[in-house]
């Protein structure tokens, strides 16, 4: 209904109950619902309220003086022992009206940018370097001998047509490579690189194109984009399609034998990369409904347990045991026949195959954008939106501490220290916030970055550098097709 069919509806419907005559010439008595208005009479009210005769008119005179008298009768009478309190005269001299005087246009409210405590700004960490993207990096991940970097985000070159792309940077020089993996159908999100034991060291890389790709991190690298190409003359090896759902996060398993990667689309994926009939293949899915979208993965440093963290403020930890938990030959080729549409279908229709019950969760946050374990296992972080960094056991979820940044921001990037020591969280007040692992002691804040949201932190394998990238919020209506922000950039940062 249009607002002007709403209010005459509204006003027709007073004065009908009230008893008035409708253009229509229907009386509704008082108290009776009256009818809607026709779709296209939106001034039937109107044309009622004017259309009055005189003997209505007469009546209505009538009606509001006998109301007039009855208001007067009502009135408190004024007791006649008061005596009359006389009226004072105004003293006040009517004063010649002033020029109305022009107010000055208010200057523009400054948004006061979010500063570090002095005491901590840089307190351990050192700002060394940075170098520049093609676009708003958006997730990390170090090669394993640290010499190089990779970055995913919002990339595009106009000069090489390369979009869409896993870029690297060369570490010593603080320079973007020349070599690039290319390319999705859009932005890479997810990054993994692994020393694998079966097909050697690899980077791979998923997008919002519902596509993983994994490529050898040695090969040549791409020469031009063709989106949703994977070439094996560039390095491709495998391109792990239909999925129904941007790919959030991805993590090789300890031992090199499964990828693990999570969903929009409420899963947690295990592809096989051990060579085998089912390599390439999905070889377990679970499903949980109520995750909103999975936003993070990682295995615990054993590979007998994964972490997750969701879109719904869900932090939660898994069981994983390949004799029990990996589907027979039969479910895995059923599943490998099924297109994307058919996976809410498939699910759906095979709850034995997908539901799995977490060992524990920690719920109540906002988005949790990033999980991660200490290096021995024994707890799990989580980064979240309503700004608390929570430190939980493995295997019981028990609380072991929860903090924040000071002042309070929500929570993005998230790395722990390889020796265990500090967690490393990226803000969304333009800052890196360092805290001490064991009791959760905020030890030092890294300013530097240009974009409020540092959407990933990571540190090198040695513990030594620490590299950070502010592209804004990994999932963001608003920057979905936004290339270049105000730091596009990959930073980094030293011990003192």
């Amino acid at each position: 209904m249009r607002k002007r069919d709403r209010t005459s509806h509204a006003i027709r419907r007073h004065f009908d109950v009230a008893g008035v005559h409708s253009c229509a010439g229907a009386r509704v008595a008082a108290g009776a619902r009256a009818p809607p208005p026709r779709a296209r009479a939106p001034a039937r009210v109107e044309c009622g309220l004017l259309r009055f005769t005189p003997m209505h008119t007469h009546r209505l005179l009538l009606a509001l003086a006998a109301a007039t008298a009855l208001g007067l009768a009502a009135a408190p009478a004024v007791s006649a022992r008061e005596p009359h309190q006389a009226h004072k005269p105004s003293d006040k001299t009517k004063k010649p009206k002033q020029p109305r005087k022009t107010r000055a246009p208010r200057p523009p409210r400054a948004t006061p940018t979010p500063r570090p405590t002095p005491s901590l700004e840089n307190a351990l960490l050192e700002p060394a370097g940075a170098a520049p993207l093609p676009g708003r990096g958006l997730v990390l991940a170090w090669a394993p001998d640290g010499a190089t970097i990779a970055a995913g985000g919002h990339f595009k070159e106009k000069a090489t047509g390369r979009r869409y792309d896993t870029r690297l940077v060369d570490v010593a020089s603080r320079t973007l490579a020349a070599k690039s993996f290319d390319c999705h159908h859009w932005w890479v999100v997810a990054l993994a690189w692994n020393d694998n034991p079966f097909v050697g060291e690899i980077l791979v890389d998923g997008g919002g194109d519902h596509a993983v790709k994994v490529w050898d991190a040695g090969g040549p690298g791409s020469t031009r984009c063709q989106p949703g190409q994977l070439r094996a003359e560039d390095g491709g090896l495998a391109n792990l399609e239909d999925i129904n759902g941007w790919i959030m996060a991805l993590d090789v398993s300890p031992d090199g034998r499964w990828l693990a990667g999570v969903s929009r689309d409420r899963t947690v994926r295990l592809w096989q990369l051990e060579p085998g009939p089912d390599q390439w293949k999905v070889v377990a899915l679970w499903y949980r409904h109520d995750a909103k979208n999975l936003l993070s993965v990682r295995w615990s440093p054993d590979g007998t347990r994964l972490a997750t963290g969701d879109r719904a403020g869900q932090v939660a930890e898994w069981s994983f045991d390949p004799a029990r938990d990996l589907w027979d030959a039969a479910t895995i080729e059923d599943f490998a026949r099924q297109g994307w549409k058919n996976h809410p279908r498939w699910i759906k229709s095979r709850p034995e195959a997908v539901t799995r019950a977490p060992l524990w969760t920690d719920g109540g946050h906002k988005q949790v954008w990033n999980v991660r374990y200490a290096p021995d296992g024994s707890r799990v972080a989580a980064a979240g939106a309503d700004g608390t960094l929570s430190v939980l056991a493995s295997g019981s979820g028990a609380v072991v501490y929860r903090t924040a940044a000071v002042p309070a921001t929500p929570l993005h990037g998230l790395d722990w220290h390889p020796d265990g020591g500090v967690i490393a969280a990226g803000g969304a007040d333009g800052m890196i916030h360092v805290f001490d692992a064991e009791d959760g002691t905020l030890v030092d804040q890294l300013a530097g970055h240009e974009e409020k949201v540092v959407t990933a932190v990571a540190w090198s394998p040695d513990g030594g550098t620490l590299a950070s990238t502010a592209g804004g919020p990994v999932l963001k209506l608003a920057l979905n097709n936004s290339v270049e922000g105000p730091d596009d950039t990959v930073r980094f940062w030293v011990w003192r």
